[in-house]
């Protein structure tokens, strides 16, 4: 192995060992406080002494006998040349260029942002009002039988025509007849009576929420999703008893704590637009 390429190897490995420390002591903390205590300066960026005294804890949990100055030492120079490492690793453009690191980066910003919603407690009474507001979801025997017409950005005007062939609908024309009009980009939906989980894997969360809640033969206004707009007709339903919600307690948290957490990840992202100057090319 040549000796750049373990030097880069190298360069990695520590840009990943430090982006967890890095994403939870810096990000949090928008506002840049300069009056802050630090223990050291790397160019720009500043070693926090709450940071350094944190990790001289959990260094002196792991040893039976008190921290030496040299072992104080030795972690504030560790802490320097992990920061190092981050600072030479932007400079080389890593955090743009390197997908293992943006995807890691990533990652750790998304555990940073749900991870406050585990500190609460959810009530029993929280997750019975969000069973009774959907039942539909957690009753398995409910069946839908759909039918979509996607219209395409990839073809101009992809509004008007979905807004046309809505019209069409209204005034009582055959949906079948209909469809040739939209795009057959769209993953085909079986011809079938299906859960309403199966339904969400081919139309999503959110279209199918609206979905399960029309009677047979009618059908959504267009509806914007990622890349387009759909219609969404309503073909026929086979609705049951939906389960007691004591023998399903587990799987009402689980979903009730996966959509609060994606909620939680949406908001963060939609504030982040706002305090991030974000600029679209017109021609994409």
């Amino acid at each position: 192995m040549s000796k750049e390429r373990l030097i880069n190897m190298l360069l990695v490995a520590g840009v990943l060992i430090g982006i967890s420390i890095a994403i939870f002591s810096s990000i949090k903390e928008t506002n840049f406080d300069s009056d802050r205590e630090w223990v050291a300066r790397v160019g720009d960026a500043e070693i926090s002494r709450a940071k350094y005294l944190l990790q001289l804890e959990g260094l002196n949990a792991d040893k039976r006998v008190p921290l030496k100055e040299d072992d104080k030492a030795f972690v504030l120079e560790r802490m320097i040349e992990e920061e190092l490492l981050i600072q030479r690793a932007k400079d080389l453009g890593m955090f743009s260029t390197n997908t293992m690191i943006r995807g890691t980066i990533v990652q750790q910003m998304i555990n940073m942002i749900i991870s406050e919603n585990s500190l609460d407690v959810i009530s029993t009474s929280d997750l019975k009002d969000f069973y009774e507001k959907n039942k539909g979801f957690f009753t398995n025997a409910d069946r839908l039988r759909l039918k979509q017409i996607y219209f395409s950005n990839e073809k101009e005007g992809s509004l008007e025509r979905s807004q046309q062939v809505y019209s069409e609908l209204l005034e009582g024309k055959d949906i079948d007849n209909l469809k040739i009009q939209g795009n057959k980009t769209a993953l085909e939906i079986p011809d079938t009576l299906m859960s309403l989980a199966k339904v969400r894997e081919y139309i999503g969360p959110s279209l199918m929420q609206i979905a399960k809640e029309l009677k047979p033969l009618q059908f959504t206004s267009p509806k914007k999703v990622i890349g387009g707009y759909k219609i969404i007709y309503l073909v026929d339903r086979r609705d049951a008893l939906p389960p007691d919600f004591n023998e399903i307690k587990d799987r009402v948290k689980s979903e009730y704590k996966k959509r609060r957490d994606d909620q939680a990840l949406r908001d963060y992202l939609d504030k982040l637009k706002n305090w991030y100057e974000v600029e679209r090319h017109s021609k994409i």
